[in-house]
């Protein structure tokens, strides 16, 4: 069954399953290894020195194979399992466990791929390849460098007192955190009694992807800004139907462009062909996707914020809730890594008001690091691909945290108020036509 030929956005819709946990990667993929680092763990800000107190990093999983196929009339890329072999020094010994510490829920998500088969050469839907392992363990590998070697910020080896490890229940982005922490601590299992612990929710609890098909009023919101693109975005429906010609479908069907994007993206990460027709087409697939996944998150007409917390809210809620706890605390964990997808980034980077209008590249990450000075007070700082942004809100990049804090107030969603908000709408959600 080809993913493209179906209609409407939820259930069977155009983005389908896919909207759920992926979308795809940016063309300039992105490489640890050209960043640079500050020395120590203490900055100097207008005179006062700043303690680093706590680091929590968003990031999102390596290169992988597709998570859907193009149409019969364009030729399938060979994705051979060669391609997804393990990388050796990226094997550690890990345990997933729910976030109440109880056994790994079922991932849905993960058996919806199965379904499907495999790709052309044998490699699955969704897979963390070769290259993507290395890359998150490039990442590791920095943090490593900079939290470590450079500061001490944390110890050497893993301490499961000092450091949170959360994923999304999908495979690639479990085994993009394994990746992670094997570049941060090594994969070395001699001084390590037991094993790594990544936590998870089940699905219809997930907060690091906007969840629409498990929030009501947030899948009204995106069914009913699918509808409105053609005319929201101006060129987008000459666009789409040239697409769709190049591609095979018919005028009267849409299709899906997140999942264009993705192969695109996929294969030429991976040195795989394009054809020569799609490949002159890539700016324009580039162009419309980002723009449609930047309307369905935040909203297509003016006053739809709300679609916004509900894609990103409780991922605010947590960030700065966990800083709450950081300054009043000397107990609690030192560095959080969150494993996710672009759709996690997105949100998010709307929200922090600091996205650039492009894809987040395979192992893009956002970086929260709270300060303290000597009086107590406490501050942000914000990164996204190593660079230092100013929040949306503050008055600068070391933003004061109550400053921070008030400007996240009308995103934030804590995670009880996020699901009493879908509950409430459901039945509204289930009466919204496009």
């Amino acid at each position: 069954m080809f993913l493209w030929r179906k209609v409407g956005i939820l259930g069977s819709g155009i983005c389908g399953a896919f909207l759920l946990h992926e979308f795809w990667e940016r063309k300039d993929v992105f490489t640890v290894q050209a960043f640079s680092f500050w020395s120590s763990s203490k900055v100097e800000e207008e005179g006062q020195d700043m303690k680093l107190k706590l680091v929590q990093i968003v990031f999102r999983h390596g290169a992988r194979t597709p998570i859907s196929r193009l149409p019969p009339s364009i030729e399938q890329a060979t994705w051979s399992t060669d391609l997804v072999k393990d990388v050796p020094h990226t094997l550690i010994d890990y345990r997933v466990e729910s976030l109440d510490g109880g056994p790994r829920p079922p991932s849905p998500v993960e058996d919806s791929y199965q379904k499907h088969g495999p790709h052309k050469g044998g490699a699955r839907w969704g897979q963390l390849t070769t290259l993507g392992q290395q890359q998150m363990f490039d990442l590791g590998q920095l943090l490593r460098k900079h939290y470590v070697e450079n500061n001490r910020f944390i110890d050497p080896d893993y301490n499961p007192q000092q450091v949170y490890v959360r994923s999304t229940n999908i495979k690639r982005t479990v085994e993009s955190a394994r990746c992670v922490l094997a570049g941060l601590f090594g994969n070395s299992q001699s001084d390590r009694e037991d094993p790594i612990r990544i936590y998870t929710s089940h699905v219809n609890k997930e907060i690091f992807w906007p969840n629409y098909v498990h929030c009501g009023h947030l899948g009204a919101f995106w069914k009913t800004a699918w509808g409105l693109l053609d005319t929201a975005l101006p060129g987008y429906r000459e666009d789409r139907l040239k697409l769709q010609s190049i591609l095979g479908i018919e005028e009267a069907r849409q299709f899906n462009i997140f999942g264009l994007r993705d192969e695109l993206t996929a294969r030429k990460a991976h040195g795989l062909p394009i054809p020569e027709h799609l490949a002159a087409q890539e700016d324009v697939v580039e162009l419309r996707a980002t723009q449609c996944m930047a309307a369905l998150v935040s909203g297509v007409e003016d006053g739809h914020s709300h679609a916004l917390r509900l894609s990103t809210g409780p991922v605010i809620d947590l960030l700065t809730q966990n800083m709450l706890r950081a300054q009043n605390s000397e107990n609690s964990h030192k560095l959080h890594l969150y494993s996710g997808h672009d759709t996690t980034l997105i949100p998010l980077l709307k929200a922090l008001g600091i996205f650039d209008d492009r894809w987040p590249p395979y192992a893009a990450h956002v970086t929260v690091e709270l300060y303290q000075d000597a009086k107590k007070n406490n501050f942000v700082k914000v990164l996204y691909l190593e660079e230092e942004k100013q929040v949306q809100g503050c008055s600068a990049v070391l933003c004061p945290f109550e400053e921070f804090k008030e400007a996240m107030a009308t995103v934030a969603l804590s995670h009880k108020a996020f699901w009493e908000n879908c509950k409430i709408d459901q039945k509204k959600a289930s009466q919204t036509t496009v």
